[in-house]
């Protein structure tokens, strides 16, 4: 009983049990070669998670318990010729006790999967320098972006060009354990040509990790802010957008996704194509969400909870085309954008005015005082310069 219920604090198992990888059947399969008399307790266990994730997500404590005594009893079904009744009788005896260490597992898998994708994507530098955009390779040597928008582009013999002018040699044993990191502070952004063929925006305030050569059966990059995808088109190897909230799968699409560690909701926008939406929290009742072209997935980080509709595409994916459309939107979400893209403070005399609704476009290429002055006007209020870097509204 005691291996029985190990196997669910073990995160690699429920790991393995919840969503198989060829890397993990290949570790548990040779496990249990060494290990066989574990197997059949472990395949008992596989078959209650299996079980509970298909429930539906509303089930409740009650329903789980139903579910696994069902489960014990099935098991003590199956295995009657081989264990005693007594042996039945102690499985249901503890069913509560199981459930207790399921609960306390998937907490512990919980936190084991927020650490791991902060700790696979963890930066190598941080931003001690807010106002230098650039990009760190894998080897450490970091390259300083001074233009307010850069070009980056992987040719496809593996060199680097930087800005169409600045060529960087192709890095020595290339592989897809080696992070590179694209870092974009406010007021400046960057696009970017991945190995792989793929376009990337990557926008103010963000950071964009991504492998030197994308190797295996996906291709994982890793996204703190705001960036906007074109994905080279591979049926056979889907394109995953991770952040440390939510994972966007696709095989050949666009669409824009803006994960700001200081945003509560996280906004994915599909373009054109098709993506599935993960969450990346241990949930065993979890889904999956596909989105369809012209249609917004929010994910709220407090609740885990997804509501999709449709949207005007243009709204959320004009700025890397250097406009900010925005209809019947708050000025405060259009003041938030307009700091980051400038790297600016723009105070609201007023807290109300923030609540304002407002529609209109703004050209963001041009200078930032002008585009203020069109802001205040569509806002219909007064704009007053503090400083070269902070602004008002009242």
């Amino acid at each position: 009983m005691d291996k029985f219920l190990n196997y669910f604090e073990n995160e690699d198992f429920v790991q393995w049990a919840l969503n198989p990888t060829p890397e993990l059947d290949k570790f548990w399969n040779n496990y249990f070669r060494e290990h066989p008399s574990e197997r059949k307790e472990a395949e008992n266990a596989r078959l209650l998670l299996t079980q509970i994730k298909a429930k539906k997500e509303n089930a409740d404590t009650e329903q789980i318990l139903k579910l696994y005594s069902g489960i014990i009893n099935r098991i003590g079904r199956k295995n009657k010729k081989q264990q005693s009744r007594r042996l039945v009788v102690h499985l249901m005896r503890y069913a509560a006790v199981a459930l207790t260490f399921l609960i306390i597992g998937a907490l512990i898998v919980i936190q084991y999967n927020k650490n791991l994708n902060i700790a696979k994507y963890q930066p190598v530098v941080h931003l001690q320098d807010e106002s230098e955009a650039r990009l760190v390779l894998a080897d450490g040597k970091k390259i300083i972006l001074n233009e307010k928008e850069s070009t980056i582009e992987y040719s496809p013999k593996g060199q680097i060009i930087i800005n169409s002018q600045d060529t960087i040699k192709k890095q020595e044993s290339a592989s897809s354990t080696e992070m590179n990191q694209l870092i974009m502070p406010f007021g400046k952004n960057s696009s970017i040509l991945l190995p792989d063929g793929t376009l990337a925006y990557v926008n103010a305030g963000s950071r964009l990790v991504y492998p030197t050569t994308f190797q295996g059966k996906s291709r994982e990059v890793f996204l703190m802010g705001e960036g906007f995808f074109k994905v080279a088109h591979n049926p056979e190897i889907p394109f995953v957008v991770k952040t440390n909230d939510i994972s966007v799968v696709a095989y050949g699409t666009s669409f824009n996704i803006a994960a700001y560690p200081t945003d509560k909701i996280i906004e994915t926008v599909l373009v054109e194509g098709k993506v599935v939406l993960r969450e990346g929290s241990f949930n065993i009742f979890k889904k999956d969400v596909e989105l369809t072209p012209g249609n917004l997935a929010s994910f709220n980080r407090e609740t885990l909870e997804t509501v999709t509709r449709k949207v005007n595409i243009s709204d959320y994916v004009a700025w890397h085309e250097g406009f900010l459309n925005f209809q019947s939107t708050d000025l405060n979400r259009i003041v938030v954008k307009l700091e980051r893209y400038y790297n600016i403070k723009l105070y609201l005399d007023n807290p109300m005015l923030g609540m304002r609704r407002i529609s209109g476009k703004l050209e963001l290429r041009e200078e930032k005082d002008k585009v203020l002055g069109v802001l205040a006007s569509t806002a219909r209020a007064e704009l007053f310069k503090i400083n070269e870097t902070t602004y008002g509204l009242k």
